[in-house]
């Protein structure tokens, strides 16, 4: 038992010290430990302190890194190795419009011109494949305006162990240079091909007189057995000693050639004798830089047949001027510039000079008064076409006093044909002029007269068309509105009232139609009875309130629809009762219709319009069917033009009518007025309202995708405006003509609608500054928006570079024909432009490509608006102008590759000498216009390709 308790003891004593041990261990391990995370605590503490020095450090060097790349003029930018970019520097928006956010989500070939993707991707993929460190490239990209832009380009590989993880290159704008470069060498193309190809030996000197440049045709004239490129470096002192014994006066020869180096002054012209008989012309040219002598260039022609030529015609001048001399002629050689060159005796007698005092004097400056100097100009044109003409004109004598000549002027050639001045026989005829002076003062007294009521006429066209285009707009706008039935009558009334206004002043207050006879009937079924009732219902408005009443009396046989013209009816009607309206003052108006002549086909009526007024003058009867006549003028509050009753007698004459007039003083008058008419074997249908509203954009005109409107007048911009959000058409506004320029620089339109009569620039000036102009609307359709019935503003407008006109006031249904004409729904057969004329390209340019560039160039900048200009000039029917443009244009066309168009205009020349009919020649006309509008785009690609080059 006491063993065991022993036992007991010594384990626990055993296990106390071993948990003693144990504890002193513990400790130790705790200390340890603490001590331990001491140390990790001060050291993460320093830890984060670097790391935030690191931190403050990096955001500096990044913000100095950002600054610099902000500062530099290059663009430096990133991308991945699959060709996304991955960073740009802000440059990027200025140089190409792009923002950064724009170009990080774009892919590098997204950019480049796509003539040149191909190139730079297999230079990209090269790099790569090459490992290439850094390499440099060029390459045009587009912009995001679309202008092209030239980028000159550094790019280095960016590494990590052996792969490649992105590309970093530095870019700038080369576009100056390369353009500069592009006209160094067609400058240096040119001038080399001119100076091989010229018909005259030429041969280019440097400082040392030794040989740069030489053609073949100098190696012939002087014999030099070697070929031009063996020449290139020879002394020319040396080469002029062996070929001077080939002159008439071989020490002459040098001696003038040693003159000429010395003073190194310009020399044209100078003629030298060979021993062979031919006669040479020299020219010397220094060649100066910066005042630096760089050389000289010395030009050779072999001018034998001209100089005896010239001694022929010398001759023949001295045999034939003793025969001018003795005749009642008087004969004057003048040059291109109208200097004079000879004069024989009769002339000199007939203008009071001697032939000293005339040549070498300038014709039209001398002799040729102010007022007839355009006549000589139109003349100098004709000879310049090789054309001969007689005219008239006046000559100041040397006295001062005048006399009249009649003139048959014929061109002069040279021998090579071209035109070196002009010779005019003259005749005096001034007894003769004395007597149509006389008879054009007459003339022109009536003809200051007709200007004068010409020039009344369009004010008043102009005044009246300005609101009456807003009112009638406004009209159509208004049945938009979902109106009552009351109102939606009273509009109809308006929009009735404003188109036959409209159509007066359209088609009556033009004065060159009313004197010309070209106011045109049109027929159409029409419903007379509703024709009178709609006069009645307009009149009874006007007069309400006013003690008197307006009646339509019809005869009961007038039934059915007839044929005829409407406008022109309703016209005189309101006309008549307008009149009697003005001249009534109590009692009543009353219309009457009565069925004269009834036949199987047609019939005649007879109208009358009888008034309660004041009545005419029996001895005025006969004046109120005059022009600007008023039978009481000051005794009567109501006043006007004198024109209305004038214009109902030519619209009743021109339908083949007859109209006269009854009156008595006190008690009234009556008009009455017979037309024939043809009965319609249809009848029309109720006017329904919907035939007013406005029309609605159809499928056509998907393709009008923005409208510029250039409009000063308010109501005028509503009522367009209003008609185009209808159609759900974008458009831009523009105020006057410059805004209208500018807003065409920046943007591209499908259509310019443009007034003509604007603050600032008006509508011709803005149509010619677009035209003339490299900008996105160069070619867009402009149409005019004009005020005027005159022609002759229509005709202007035309030869502004607009392409139609429409006439104020218009309704919708106009301007949306036009938007149909020049935006028409693309076809199948006519979705594809013909191709350009590659066979005659190559034969004309070879491979050239700066020359062709230039041409195409001139053609869309400069020949492209003479052709729209056509049409303006079939409008005024002057064919021969027209002639002369065709002949003009017609090799235009073949020198871009439009050789069917240039057969077209081959095919017009000759309806236009076969005096084809006015449709035909405006139909080939418009086919040509049409064929252009069709090339330009494959015009532009193919200029874009060749500028690539």
């Amino acid at each position: 038992m006491d063993n065991n308790i022993d036992q007991l003891n010594r384990r626990l004593l055993r296990e106390k010290t071993a948990r003693k041990q144990a504890e002193v261990i513990l400790e130790e391990k705790a200390l340890e430990l603490y001590n331990a995370n001491e140390q990790l605590r001060h050291l993460n503490e320093n830890l984060e302190q670097q790391i935030r020095d690191k931190l403050a450090e990096l955001r500096q060097s990044e913000q100095r890194y950002r600054q610099l790349i902000e500062s530099v003029q290059d663009i430096i930018f990133k991308t991945s190795t699959d060709g996304h970019f991955t960073f740009v520097s802000p440059g990027i928006e200025q140089l190409l419009g792009y923002t950064e956010q724009e170009f990080l989500q774009m892919h590098f070939l997204t950019i480049i011109q796509p003539g040149y993707r191909q190139k730079l991707l297999d230079f990209y993929l090269l790099m790569l494949k090459n490992r290439q460190d850094s390499n440099y490239t060029e390459f045009p990209v587009v912009a995001k305006d679309g202008r092209i832009v030239w980028i000159g380009q550094t790019a280095r590989l960016i590494e990590s162990d052996e792969e490649v993880l992105e590309l970093v290159a530095v870019a700038r704008d080369i576009s100056d240079r390369k353009k500069a470069e592009t006209a160094l060498q067609t400058t240096k193309t040119r001038l080399s091909t001119l100076i091989t190809n010229l018909q005259s030996g030429v041969m280019v000197e440097d400082e040392n007189r030794r040989v740069i440049l030489v053609n073949q045709l100098f190696c012939d004239i002087f014999d030099i057995p070697t070929t031009p490129d063996e020449l290139i470096g020879h002394d020319c002192g040396e080469a002029r000693e062996q070929v001077k014994g080939l002159f008439v006066e071989p020490d002459a020869f040098i001696e003038r050639m040693n003159e000429l180096l010395q003073n190194r002054q310009t020399c044209v012209g100078e003629e030298i004798c060979m021993l062979n008989g031919r006669i040479l012309e020299l020219d010397y040219i220094p060649i100066l830089l910066d005042d630096k002598y760089m050389g000289q260039l010395w030009r050779y022609s072999d001018v034998t047949e001209k100089y005896q030529a010239r001694e022929q015609i010398r001759r023949s001048e001295e045999k034939y001027r003793g025969i001018m001399n003795n005749m009642e002629l008087g004969l004057l050689e003048v040059d291109n510039e109208q200097n004079i060159m000879r004069a024989y005796e009769r002339c000199c007698n007939m203008l009071g000079y001697t032939e000293e005092e005339l040549v070498g004097k300038n014709a039209t400056e001398l002799l040729v008064p102010l007022e007839f100097q355009n006549v000589i100009e139109r003349q100098q044109r004709q000879r310049e076409e090789g054309s001969a003409g007689s005219y008239e004109l006046q000559l100041i004598r040397k006295d001062g006093s005048r006399i009249w000549v009649l003139v048959s002027g014929v061109p002069i050639n040279d021998e090579h044909g071209v035109l070196v001045g002009s010779m005019g026989i003259h005749y005096d005829l001034s007894e003769r002029k004395v007597l149509e002076e006389e008879l054009a003062m007459a003339k022109q007294i009536a003809e200051e007269a007709r200007q004068a009521e010409k020039q009344f006429l369009a004010n008043m066209s102009h005044e009246i068309r300005t609101p009456l285009n807003a009112i009638i707009g406004m009209s159509h706008l208004l049945f938009d509105t979902q109106p009552s039935r009351q109102q939606r009558e009273y509009i109809d009334i308006l929009k009735t009232s404003a188109d036959f206004l409209h159509s007066l002043i359209s088609d009556l207050l033009d004065m060159t139609k009313i004197e010309a006879g070209r106011v045109e009937v049109h027929p159409r079924p029409f419903d007379l009875v509703g024709l009178l009732r709609a006069t009645q219902k307009v009149f009874e408005m006007k007069l309400e309130g006013r003690p008197v009443d307006i009646d339509v009396m019809l005869d009961a046989r007038i039934t059915g629809d007839f044929i005829g013209d409407d406008v022109m009816l309703n016209q005189i009607l309101m006309n008549l009762v307008g009149n009697a309206d003005k001249f009534t003052e109590k009692g009543n108006i009353q219309i009457t219709a009565k069925l004269k002549q009834d036949e199987e086909t047609g019939c005649w009526i007879e109208f009358s319009v009888s008034d309660t007024g004041i009545g005419i003058p029996a001895e005025k009867l006969d004046l109120v069917f005059q022009k600007f006549k008023q039978v009481n003028p000051q005794g009567h509050k109501h006043k006007g033009t004198g024109l209305g009753l004038a214009i109902t007698k030519e619209l009743v004459d021109i339908q083949g009518g007859s109209i006269s007039v009854k009156s008595q003083i006190g008690e009234g008058s009556v008009f009455t007025f017979t037309l024939p008419f043809a009965k319609s074997p249809v009848l029309i249908e109720a006017k329904a309202v919907v035939q007013s509203q406005t029309p609605s954009a159809s499928s056509d005109v998907v393709l009008m995708r923005h409208v510029l409107v250039v409009e000063d007048n308010l109501m005028n911009q509503k009522y367009i405006g209003g008609l185009l959000s209808k159609w759900k058409i974008p458009y831009t506004l523009a105020m006057d003509g410059k805004r209208a320029v500018e807003e065409a620089k920046n943007q591209r339109f499908d259509m310019i609608l443009m007034d003509i009569q604007m603050p600032i620039m008006d509508g011709y000036e803005a149509t010619v500054a677009i035209r003339s102009t490299h900008n996105p609307n160069q070619h867009v359709p402009i149409i005019a928006l004009t005020a005027s019935a005159m022609l002759d503003h229509k005709n202007i407008a035309m030869e502004a570079g607009m392409n139609d006109f429409l006439t104020k006031p218009f309704d919708p249904g106009q301007l949306m024909a036009l938007f149909k004409r020049y935006a028409p729904k693309v076809s199948a057969d006519d979705s594809e432009p013909k191709a350009l004329d590659q066979k005659r390209l190559q034969e004309l340019y070879g491979t050239d490509k700066a020359y062709p560039l230039e041409m195409f160039d001139l053609f869309l900048t400069d020949v492209v608006p003479e052709i729209y200009g056509l049409q303006a000039i079939c409008r005024a029917q002057d064919w021969s102008l027209l002639a002369r443009k065709a002949h003009k244009l017609k090799p235009t066309l073949g020198m871009v590759g439009l050789s069917w168009l240039e057969e077209k205009m081959e095919e017009l020349q000759k309806k236009l000498k076969q005096g084809a009919e006015k449709e035909i020649i405006e139909q080939y006309c418009t086919d040509i216009i049409t064929g252009v509008n069709q090339m330009i785009p494959v015009l532009q690609k193919e200029t874009q390709k060749l500028s690539q080059v």
